[in-house]
């Protein structure tokens, strides 16, 4: 039975499903409706179109993810090191069935390859500017470039992305922040002024949510 006042977050969620399990593009409006149990055009007095039904979506998976990541880290005692913030960040992207449909969908050969590859280094949860700061907190060898760190943990993520789902998730991704620790982590016994970059990125992050 449609529920004309359903809460728009049972909207978001039945979206999330849909969109992760058929993908945005084949995904229409009237089968968000028949998820969510509503009439399509509750779905159109909430939302303009799909497009802006995606970004609503998007939105939301992505402040989920990042709240995430930002009660991991704070309750790692290492959690300020940028192994860590990398295991932490892509744990909470990849076991997000929507994000990772997205990502996957985005990175797919097509006239619009380069435009998404371009959103999807914007949603990185590792920048280049980020790994600077990182640096000049004393969490990163001081010899590395955080272009070419960052660049090489970007070609990660989208070699996770592209490949997923896997079996044993949590073990992989462990085993790349391993590889991370041996190659950039600083050796310091205080991560905090790592988890301080990371408060001041998220924060970043959020602001620019909020004003989109």
């Amino acid at each position: 039975m449609a529920r004309p006042s359903v809460d728009t977050e049972v909207i978001l969620t039945a979206a999330a499903e849909a969109f992760a399990e058929h993908g945005s593009r084949r995904t229409t409006m009237d089968d968000i409706s028949a998820r969510a149990g509503v009439a399509k055009g509750v779905l159109y007095l909430r939302f303009d179109s799909k497009e802006a039904l995606s970004r609503a979506v998007t939105d939301r998976e992505m402040r989920l993810a990042l709240a995430t990541t930002r009660a991991e880290v704070a309750a790692d005692p290492r959690g300020g090191l940028l192994s860590r913030l990398f295991v932490h960040s892509l744990t909470a992207l990849h076991t997000r069935p929507f994000l990772r449909s997205l990502y996957q969908e985005e990175l797919r050969p097509g006239p619009r390859a380069n435009d998404q590859r371009a959103l999807y280094r914007e949603r990185l949860p590792i920048s280049a500017d980020f790994v600077l700061r990182m640096r000049e907190a004393g969490m990163v060898r001081a010899d590395l470039d955080p272009e070419t760190l960052a660049a090489n943990l970007a070609v990660w993520n989208v070699g996770l992305a592209r490949t997923a789902p896997h079996e044993g998730l949590d073990a992989l991704i462990l085993g790349m922040g391993e590889l991370v620790a041996r190659a950039a982590d600083a050796d310091v016994t205080d991560t905090a002024p790592g988890k301080e970059c990371f408060e001041h990125f998220a924060d970043g992050l959020e602001e620019v949510w909020s004003r989109s």
